[in-house]
């Protein structure tokens, strides 16, 4: 009986270890007074969903453009049409009035004084409620009403789907995020106005990391198909990882930080495993790699690779428990990559 709680005690540590990232109003609502500038990428596709992803954008390339977006109060003239929002998102030439509470997110509306736009919603987007993990989605209907030079009026409306997608590993150039939670919002809506229509298909992908407010990554994808003709597409690609954190993802590897800027970052899944475990590691440089895995005195049990030299990248792996006869417990995989070490405890269930 002592040997099965102390199983299910081992069980519950190393779950704990590799706990999702979930979004929430404290940590994650929009604030205001905040500003960041996102650095544009060349668009990169935005990889699979499912758990235990990762997604290696090690190469992506900078374009040099730094869009800046600012959360600012509601101001107290209120926009014609557009009612109950309590800040405002400036970003990219739009006005984007938002309504934040402790349970979700708003779209009520927004202006563009240059291109001479303004919308109102009846009914709002729906853009996030609280709490949101993996495997949470909703769908919501909007409603709205644009005018172009004031007397120019498109009808929009459509679904707004949110879904928390995907979760794993986000390779950047300069850190290794795991734990990391992707949110992928598609929003479909039809415009009308006096020529015709156009169907709008918007689809967006957001990585949040722990500890940062906002995205640390988002890709997008735009098409507008008018009268049923060929699409329209506009892809762009963002990150923004030099927003202010809470300090705790900047913790030291030692305390196990799920950022990671060292040369090398191990990825195991699944943690406690039953018949098969996973490893991926990411290495900056070519480097002498040696695997091995001991038990809890240390002594070996199974060397997976000895001083193989292997490139710059990510390179994957699997430790087959009837292969090498691992009785369930406690083991430890021990990873050196030349004169660096990383161990890592797993379970064998």
């Amino acid at each position: 009986m002592k040997n099965i709680h102390f199983t299910y005690i081992l069980l519950f540590v190393s779950m704990g270890l590799f706990a999702q990232n979930t979004l929430t109003y404290k940590n994650n609502a929009l604030l205001t007074g905040d500003s960041t500038a996102c650095r544009e990428i060349q668009f990169v596709d935005p990889g699979n969903a499912g758990p235990n992803q990762i997604w290696d954008f090690s190469k992506i390339e900078y374009t040099g453009k730094s869009p800046v977006s600012s959360v600012q109060p509601a101001s107290t003239t209120k926009t014609s049409g557009v009612q109950d929002f309590n800040m405002v998102l400036k970003d990219s030439g739009y006005d984007y009035f938002m309504n934040s509470t402790g349970n979700n997110l708003e779209e009520r509306g927004y202006v563009n004084k240059e291109k001479k736009m303004t919308l109102s919603y009846s009914e709002p987007v729906v853009k996030m409620r609280y709490p949101f993990s993996y495997g949470d989605q909703f769908s919501e209907p909007f409603t709205g009403v644009a005018f172009f030079n004031e007397n120019y009026r498109i009808d929009f409306s459509g679904t707004n789907t949110v879904s928390g997608d995907a979760y794993g590993t986000l390779i950047l150039p300069d850190m290794v995020i795991k734990n990391t939670l992707r949110v992928k919002s598609v929003k479909k809506g039809l415009q009308i106005n006096m020529c015709g229509s156009t169907e709008v298909n918007i689809s967006r992908y957001s990585w949040y990391a722990p500890g940062f407010r906002y995205p640390v990554m988002i890709v997008s994808i735009v098409e507008n198909r008018y009268r049923g003709g060929a699409p329209e597409v506009t892809k762009t690609a963002f990150v923004n990882t030099q927003q202010l954190h809470d300090g705790s993802s900047i913790a030291s590897l030692t305390q196990g930080s799920p950022i990671e800027t060292s040369d090398v970052s191990v990825i195991l899944f699944p943690n406690p495993f039953r018949d098969k475990l996973s490893y991926n590691y990411f290495l900056r440089k070519q480097v002498a790699v040696s695997i091995e895995i001991t038990d809890m005195s240390g002594k070996s049990n199974v060397r997976l690779l000895k001083n193989q030299i292997q490139s710059e990248g990510l390179h994957s792996g699997e430790l087959d428990a009837v292969t090498h006869n691992l009785a369930p417990g406690v083991y430890y995989i021990r990873f050196t990559f030349g004169k660096q070490v990383v161990v890592d405890k797993v379970v064998k269930i």
